[in-house]
């Protein structure tokens, strides 16, 4: 490892602690990367505002560390897992990237693409799935792989992974699958999305995946505006201009209509630093789009 990669890690490892509020020493255990994922799910917003205005979504590193740590603005599955990705392995850890494919709320006839992009990372001999970028439902704790089938609680929703073959669904929509997580909601088991921990992932099958959703007009982050943010117990979600705050007490809603609205529920609620965001442009489309 050269002088200038050790300083450039450091210097990241610094930065994404410094975004997410972790205080303290640091060593790689699995006691701080449980610390770790808690503080990014409720530090750094998800979110595709770049694709839904039509902008790019550049995954080079140093664009990547700039919108989501120095501009503190929200990003959605492959912004966020490959900057988690290289913050993890910058402190210590021994963190990869897979594909998966999206099952949430879907009974597919076919297999779907390749759409979300999770981190994989190895504790002392044991993997763990990191995953602080599927919108409101990302796990705010790691969850083991090798606890296959048992339900594994985090501070929000109780999930649990398990075979594809036990998902109930047809197992040629399943293709290159190993595992399907879960979530418990509302007491019922929900198909969230499948991976298999021990496929690698080229950088290619990367952009082209991240193309395919940042431009597609089939895509639903170039259709809807998603967003999300957990706070210690609840979660706040938008999606177009309806905005719902899941907590233990129930949920409340709420319509945005006006760019201030936006403005004011983005930079406040989802702690999106101000000044990034085209607030009448966002407005003037999610009403296009209500119409």
């Amino acid at each position: 490892m050269s002088n200038a990669y050790a300083e450039t890690n450091h210097a990241l490892a610094a930065l994404y602690l410094e975004r997410i509020g972790f205080n303290g020493a640091f060593s790689p255990t699995l006691t701080n990367l449980q610390k770790l994922l808690f503080q990014h799910v409720t530090h750094i917003p998800f979110g595709n505002t770049a694709s839904f205005l039509g902008a790019g979504v550049p995954l080079d590193t140093e664009h990547l560390q700039n919108k989501l740590l120095v501009q503190h603005r929200e990003g959605y599955c492959f912004e966020q897992s490959l900057l988690a990705q290289q913050a993890l392995s910058a402190l210590g850890y021994n963190a990869v990237n897979r594909l998966g494919r999206v099952y949430f709320m879907a009974t597919p006839d076919q297999t779907p693409s390749l759409s979300h992009l999770v981190t994989v990372v190895d504790v002392d001999g044991e993997e763990y799935l990191y995953d602080p970028n599927f919108g409101g439902m990302s796990p705010s704790a790691p969850l083991s792989l090798s606890r296959i089938g048992e339900i594994q609680e985090t501070p929000h929703e109780p999930y649990r992974l398990i075979p594809v073959s036990e998902s109930g669904l047809n197992p040629d929509t399943l293709t290159g699958m190993r595992y399907m997580l879960q979530a418990c909601v509302l007491d019922e088991w929900i198909n969230l999305y499948a991976f298999d921990p021990e496929q690698p992932v080229a950088a290619n099958d990367v952009k082209v995946a991240n193309w395919y959703i940042a431009t597609s007009p089939d895509s639903l982050f170039t259709q809807h505006l998603l967003m999300a943010l957990a706070t210690p117990d609840s979660r706040i979600n938008l999606m177009d201009n309806n905005v719902k705050i899941h907590s233990p007490a129930g949920t409340t809603q709420q319509l945005l209509e006006t760019a201030e609205d936006f403005k004011a529920f983005l930079e406040e609620s989802l702690k999106i630093a101000p000044g990034h965001i085209d607030y009448q442009a966002l407005a003037g489309k999610i009403a296009d789009l209500l119409k």
